[in-house]
Formats: structure tokens, C-alpha cells, sequence
């Protein structure tokens, strides 16, 4: 046995780093304001960094220490950028015992505890969030993966009756663009995918949907499922969810909610009425590394019907899995998710459902709206800025706003206060483009972000705004 395998496995080395980086860690969390939000560099000045610390083999304290400096701050109350949620410490741990044991969950004998723990993180979750009594699914790595899976459920649903066909889906014009790329990777085409209007606040107008179906079918399709967002990405706007399930219900079409972001507001007595009729779905996705605290990536996708979640997969692995006559064999994952060596997901919620209980995740989901409520409410105290609508959660739109700037001038100036805001590290935003017009975006995932905060952020975007504008003012004098 080599010296250097001895030492890398060494349970003494283990611990002295270990504990080294839990220190690391904990003094992050302390300190963590003291620390820029979005530590600005570029990609040139990355790479360099990293370069010289792999030249130099510096050690693991040095590396994390240098990480922990450098990565963005989603702990920082100043953070206010994409839908990553800062991870609970204990969720954080969690994933350190995954990692070392590395036990894979495609059979349950290779992954005992995690399979066992994610049966019943899916059962308290599905009761959280009032689901139908027959529900079930599974944990999977990302929404993307979740929403295709649902899809090719439905698919596999509807081949079963007919057979086949030039399959589409009904969308929102808004949705994300996991759900195109799901119909490009399941063969449909361009034809495939059938974007549903919006309204002004970008709902999808169900009133549509029955002529969007005749148009489909006159083309020679077969439509077989509607799919609405439980929120949109870009703005955190709900679909309503019983208008669709009426229309599926009508049509016969599988009906999949891609709540990923959103889906947890059930959990917000204050809200829960933005989900009215989630129990209604055929499946449905949710990000746990988005709005119920746990690292990245960590998505449950449900299914109404639990033996549906049997439908996608049906291969045949005989070094992997036994034959077996039983319809539901919740205990071999691999039967049902696309993921084969998948890591101990469930790991991550277990712990904080069984330390903390289930109220943890009703006072974050809860929390952070309120946040995006104060968010508008300071938008609104402002003259120079203009929400793009009234936030349903925790995603606010706003921008700077002249009503005599033209509209290049106007996505102009809100794109250079992003990129001054961003350059600057001490709060973190993004932009997004709505109908052409450029938009500030806000996501609140820190509950521990406080009005103090929020009106910093706000008055640098005007001081930025008022800045150009005289900027302008003078170079045209």
C-alpha cells in the first residue's frame, strides 16, 4: 500500500481537516456580512487564482478558505440573485455523510437508509402538501430531469391506450425552457410543443386551450398533456391550476405542474391559495434546493397516482435487478428514476424533518414571501421605479423607470445598473427581459434578509439611475 493512499484515507488526517473545515464554516456563518455578497473577478482572474494554488499544491485549509472567500454569499442578507436557497447548516452536514459513504441508490441493498428515508420524505411532503391519499414518486438531481420524467409518464400513459401518434403538449408561452428541451429530447419536434398565451401578468389565458387543442389536432397531432407553472421563472407567476385541471379533465390530457420553484407555498397559510387544486395533478415537480432549504440539486416529483412513477422506466439490468411480479417495487429506485448511481438525496430533508419537524419549512416558505411583499412595497415608496406587477412570492421585477427615456435607453440604463451593481459585490440582483423591456430581478431566499437590506439595494439602483441620468443630462448640455 502506498504512503500517499495510507494518508488520504487516513481516519486522523480525516479528522483534523474535518474539523478544520467544520471551523471554516461556522466562522463563515458568523461573520458572513462581513463579507462582499457577490465577490466580483473574472473568469481570467479565476482561472489565475486556481491555477497558482494547484501549482503550488496548497493545502485543504488554504483551499477551502480561498472558496468560502470567493464563492458567492447565499447566507449574505444581501443576496438577492437566482432561486438558490442558502442550505440549512444541518442539510449541509447531511450531504458530508452522504458523500463519504457513497452508497448509490439504485437497489436498495446498496442504499438501504437513503431509499427508506426518501419513501418517507415523499409521504410527509406529499401530506404537507395535501396531495391526493394515493400519491407517490421520488427524489431526483434537478427539475429539468423531474419534469422530463413526468412527460414521458404521461407519454408512456398514453401509448398504452393508443399506440402511438405525433405527440405535442399545451405550455405557457413563459414556461422554462426545460420543458422544450424535454419535448426536443423525446422526439417531437418543433410541432411538439404548443405555447399557450399569456396575460399581462403572464397567467396562462386557459380560456384558449380548447381552441389551441382543435388547431393541434386539425394539424394531425395528438395533444396529451397540459403542463402549467407553479411559478414562472422569470417573474414568479402562478398558472391557475383548477382551470387547468378542468380542461384536462375535459380533454382527457395528463396534467403536469411544474412547481419547482413555487409548489411549496402551499405551505404558507398566507398564500396557499396561488396552488388551489395542486391535489388535481397528475405529477408534479419541486425543488428543494429552491424554496424548502437544502443544497443544490435536490427535486421531488410526485405523481397523483404513485404507480404512475412505474410507467417511464421499464428496462431490463439482470447484474442489477432481479425479475419480480410485483407492480410497485418502491424499494429498487432504478425501476422508476432515470438516475442510476444517484446520490443519498433524501439525506438532506430527513434530517431537518426529523430534528426541526416539518414547521421549519412552513415558517421559511411563509418568511421569504413576506419578503417579496416588503420588496414591492419599497419598489412602490420610490417614484423612479416601476414594478412589472404586484409579486405573487418571493421573485420581484422592477426596473428604473422615465416615462421620456425610449425604450432602448430605458434597457440600457437598467442593464448598466446590473452590471455596476454586480461589478460593485455588495449586493447581488439580476435582470431579466419581459416583452422586450429589461427588467431588475429579485429573488428572496434569505430569511434572515431584513427591510435594511432591501432599501439599501433600492437606493443604489436609484442613486445608479439619477447618476446616468445626469450623465446624460450633461453631455447633452
Amino acid at each position: 500500500m502506498s504512503d500517499l493512499l495510507t494518508r488520504a484515507y487516513a481516519p486522523a488526517e480525516f479528522r483534523r481537516q474535518g474539523h478544520a473545515l467544520i471551523d471554516q464554516l461556522a466562522d463563515y456563518l458568523e461573520r458572513v456580512d462581513d463579507y462582499p455578497a457577490n465577490p466580483y473577478a473574472t473568469p481570467e482572474e479565476s482561472l489565475e487564482e486556481f491555477r497558482a494554488l494547484l501549482a503550488r499544491g496548497a493545502g485543504a485549509e488554504e483551499i477551502f478558505e480561498r472558496v468560502i472567500a470567493r464563492s458567492v454569499h447565499l447566507h449574505h442578507p444581501a443576496y438577492l440573485g437566482h432561486q438558490v436557497v442558502p442550505p440549512a447548516p444541518l442539510s449541509a452536514l447531511s450531504d458530508v455523510a452522504a458523500s463519504l459513504l457513497n452508497t448509490g441508490m439504485a437497489i436498495f441493498e446498496m442504499g438501504r437508509p437513503g431509499t427508506a428515508m426518501e419513501r418517507l420524505v415523499i409521504e410527509r411532503f406529499a401530506e404537507l402538501l395535501e396531495l391526493d391519499s394515493g400519491a407517490g414518486g421520488f427524489l431526483t438531481s434537478g427539475g429539468s430531469l423531474a419534469n422530463l420524467t413526468a412527460l414521458l409518464a404521461a407519454r408512456a400513459r398514453h401509448e398504452s391506450r393508443d399506440g402511438g401518434g405525433r405527440y405535442c403538449l399545451l405550455v405557457n408561452e413563459h414556461a422554462h425552457y426545460c420543458i422544450e428541451r424535454a419535448v426536443r429530447v423525446m422526439g417531437w419536434g418543433a410541432d411538439g410543443i404548443v405555447h399557450v398565451p399569456t396575460d399581462d401578468h403572464l397567467r396562462m389565458r386557459t380560456e384558449l386551450i380548447d381552441g389551441l387543442l382543435q388547431d393541434a389536432r386539425d394539424r394531425g397531432l395528438t395533444p396529451i398533456a397540459l403542463v402549467g407553472s407553479a411559478c414562472t421563472t422569470a417573474t414568479g407567476t402562478y398558472d391557475p391550476i383548477t382551470a387547468l385541471a378542468d380542461a384536462a379533465e375535459k380533454h382527457q390530457l395528463w396534467l403536469h405542474i411544474d412547481g419547482a420553484h413555487g409548489a411549496a407555498v402551499r405551505l404558507d397559510p398566507a398564500r396557499r391559495h396561488l396552488v388551489e387544486g395542486l391535489e388535481r395533478v397528475d405529477s408534479l415537480t419541486l425543488d428543494f434546493h429552491k424554496m424548502l432549504m437544502a443544497p443544490a440539486i435536490t427535486t421531488g416529483l410526485f405523481f397523483r397516482r404513485g404507480t404512475d412513477a412505474y410507467r417511464t422506466f421499464q428496462q431490463r439490468a439482470e447484474y442489477l435487478l432481479t425479475a419480480t411480479e410485483e407492480p410497485e417495487d418502491w424499494a429498487n429506485i432504478a425501476r422508476r428514476s432515470f438516475e442510476c448511481t444517484k446520490r443519498m438525496l433524501s439525506l438532506r430533508i430527513f434530517t431537518l424533518l426529523s430534528v426541526y419537524g416539518s414547521q421549519l419549512f412552513v415558517d421559511y416558505v411563509s418568511r421569504v414571501g413576506e419578503l417579496g411583499q416588503e420588496l414591492a412595497r419599497g419598489v412602490n415608496r420610490r417614484p423612479e421605479l416601476e414594478l412589472f406587477m404586484p409579486p405573487d412570492i418571493n421573485i420581484v421585477c422592477f426596473r428604473f423607470h422615465r416615462p421620456d427615456l425610449d425604450l432602448a435607453s430605458r434597457n440600457g440604463l437598467n442593464g448598466l445598473i446590473r452590471t455596476r451593481m454586480t461589478e460593485s459585490g455588495q449586493t447581488y440582483i439580476v435582470q431579466t427581459t419581459l416583452d422586450g423591456e429589461v427588467y431588475l430581478r429579485c429573488t428572496l431566499t434569505n430569511a434572515f434578509t431584513t427591510t435594511a437590506e432591501l432599501d439599501a439595494m433600492l437606493e443604489q439602483v436609484v442613486a445608479l439611475g439619477n447618476e446616468w441620468l445626469a450623465l446624460r443630462a450633461n453631455l447633452g448640455a
